[in-house]
């Protein structure tokens, strides 16, 4: 419910300000988020007993002239109907739709040992072609047992395990015999 109530004012503010202002938009949402996530704050704007008054006297009124007028008045009308808890929401949307007007993804790449800059590359070049998007790959500190690659935001996966491959392969060998 919530993702359907934040896609609305994602589509209404970014018809507002037009695609080229949307990256510094979500810069500033983001800021926005990061003080917005701390734990006093989210009990603070979930409470009932603080008034919209309140919560606009103690997180919009301060940001008047030092973010984009068309985002105020966002913030300004969320408050007004008691949505500002949809701000990370709000923000991970408009994430995913400027990823998606850039045609421009991120990944990640999990293996047991760390891949030289060459093979990410040649990753990033056959996924690209694959999905016709940008895509760049970051090596994730966790490890797996093969290679596992990546990009939430488009629903790609690979994942090549050498356990999985080597109970086929014996699998395939007794069926065989």
């Amino acid at each position: 419910m919530k993702e359907l109530i934040a896609k609305r004012y994602a589509k209404a503010l970014s018809e507002i300000v037009g695609v080229e202002k949307l990256p510094e938009i979500l810069a500033t949402l983001e800021a926005l988020e990061s003080l917005f996530s701390r734990e006093e704050t989210e009990e603070i704007l979930r409470s009932p007993l603080v008034s919209r008054d309140e919560k606009y006297r103690l997180f919009i009124e301060p940001l008047k002239g030092k973010i984009d007028e068309n985002l105020f008045r966002l913030l300004e009308i969320m408050n007004e109907k008691g949505r500002l808890d949809l701000l990370p929401t709000l923000t991970g949307i408009l994430d995913r739709e400027i990823k998606r007007i850039e045609n421009h993804y991120s990944g990640t790449v999990e293996a047991d040992k760390k891949l030289p800059k060459k093979k990410m590359e040649s990753l990033e070049k056959v996924l690209s072609r694959y999905s016709g998007a940008k895509i760049d790959l970051k090596q994730s500190d966790k490890t797996c047992d093969g290679l596992k690659v990546a990009v939430d935001d488009l629903g790609l996966e690979l994942n090549v395990s050498r356990a999985r491959i080597k109970s086929e392969l014996l699998d395939f060998i007794q069926r065989a015999l």
